[in-house]
């Protein structure tokens, strides 16, 4: 066997485990509460993937980190990244009973994927829109139930290169089930699946479908208060007719 084939092996392991962290992730470890007016939130999440990149199932990580800024009591703005690829989304809070709330977020995204063959997407673009329902139990613990669909543009290694009309359009339909609960005050953590099955609107039917799920840590910032303010002087001259006025009543 020459050296090149028993190398070949851990060449694409490697391969696997950069495009992993690449393509576009449709996890998104999200409450169905907009973060609060003026607030900032942090996240790291720790997901994989099942799926198939030209390759057969894989089973691939993919860590991401994110940030989301409180604009208005039910709108925020997020960004997250991971490797090679990011996605901004917003939540925008539609309706409150009780202990439910429905959001919506919608997403942009993109990354690149060089883990893959000439046929599938070297490139992925994904737009759409995420529907959460969250019910909040004792202890702000919060049961997210999402529904997802995305319309997904993959750029083949002949589109980029050579032909824009060998990108393939997919549409992606899926949901998603999380439980964020508190470990502390400010401390957060968030497991969450995801099964979504992409659909080509290019005649190709239904495709593998997938599987993407793991746990997010989340925590949180308060705006700045500002420096203190000293406290106020007391006016003597205020009180001393009021004394004085006490002291006759007693005579």
């Amino acid at each position: 066997m020459s050296r090149s084939r028993r190398h070949s092996p851990v060449l694409y392991l490697c391969l696997s485990l950069v495009g992993a962290s690449a393509c576009v992730s449709y996890g998104s470890h999200l409450g169905a509460t907009p973060t609060p007016l003026g607030h900032t939130e942090y996240s790291l999440d720790v997901d994989g993937m099942l799926m198939d990149r030209g390759f057969g199932p894989q089973v691939l990580p993919n860590p991401e980190a994110s940030v989301r800024w409180g604009l208005a009591r039910e709108l925020d703005f997020g960004l997250r990244v991971n490797a090679l690829g990011g996605e901004a989304s917003s939540r925008v809070g539609l309706l409150q009973l009780g202990r439910y709330r429905f959001t919506s977020v919608p997403l942009l995204g993109g990354g690149f994927v060089p883990a893959t063959n000439q046929d599938t997407g070297l490139v992925t673009t994904a737009a759409g829109v995420v529907l959460l329902n969250g019910f909040t139990l004792a202890s702000s613990t919060e049961i997210v139930v999402g529904l997802r669909g995305q319309v997904r543009l993959d750029l083949n290694a002949v589109a980029v290169q050579e032909d824009f009309s060998a990108a393939t359009w997919s549409l992606v339909p899926g949901g998603s089930l999380g439980v964020r609960f508190p470990v502390s005050r400010q401390l957060f953590l968030f497991p969450e699946l995801v099964v979504l099955v992409p659909r080509s609107l290019e005649g190709q039917g239904f495709q593998t479908p997938i599987l993407q799920g793991g746990v997010s840590i989340q925590w949180g910032s308060r705006p700045d208060a500002g420096p203190a303010q000293p406290p106020a002087k007391l006016d003597r001259s205020a009180t001393v007719p009021a004394t004085f006025g006490w002291a006759r009543a007693s005579k």
